[in-house]
């Protein structure tokens, strides 16, 4: 349970800080455009995680249900979480690199995704 607490704390303070970070750039639906005031955030907690809401939000989630004691839950969410994820950052990134040609590609080479196993793009 102390762990899940950990998890917890930890995940929702980096989704958390992520968020503030952004700003107006941030966005709970992946943008296929870009807007006048849509930068590519780099300092902050972006500075070392390329998507830290969603990092956040993995481990965040699988602390909830170690808080509660449900391993089985624990384990569940998890995977969903990651099917997710191995699905959306992907596609986040490709559309990234789309509006943001010149800086994407090294910002993507000197920062991590931090969830297990997600492949990135390769471009």
């Amino acid at each position: 349970m102390i762990i899940g607490g950990m998890l917890v704390v930890l995940g929702q303070s980096i989704r958390s800080l992520a968020m503030i970070t952004c700003g107006e750039s941030f966005n709970h639906i992946v943008q296929h455009s870009k807007k006048n005031n849509h930068v590519l955030i780099q300092n902050g907690i972006y500075k070392y995680l390329r998507h830290p809401s969603y990092f956040g939000f993995f481990y965040w989630s699988i602390g909830t249900q170690l808080l509660l004691g449900n391993m089985i839950s624990a384990v569940m969410f998890a995977i969903a979480s990651w099917f997710f994820f191995h699905r959306r950052i992907p596609y986040e990134e490709a559309t990234l690199l789309k509006m943001f040609p010149d800086e994407y590609p090294t910002y993507r080479i000197r920062t991590y995704i931090g969830i297990p196993f997600i492949e990135t793009i390769h471009a």
